[in-house]
């Protein structure tokens, strides 16, 4: 299973990336709403973990556009 972590805090990035990965999932990390927009595009992704205050697209309207 491919997640996606999304916040512009890099360390809760890491963190959570830690947990998720002893658990055998593969994680991308994105650290704004455009990273993330171009990473749902480029890969498989099936989970996505996403801040919503981040800076250049904030986690609602880069939802709404993966959505579209």
């Amino acid at each position: 299973m491919n997640i996606l972590i999304c916040d512009d805090d890099k360390e809760i990035v890491d963190a959570i990336e830690i947990y998720l990965k002893n658990e055998g999932y593969d994680i991308y990390k994105a650290y704004d709403g455009v990273e993330a927009l171009d990473i749902v595009r480029r890969e498989d992704i099936n989970l996505i973990i996403m801040d919503i205050m981040m800076p250049k697209l904030d986690g609602m309207r880069a939802t709404m556009k993966i959505r579209e």
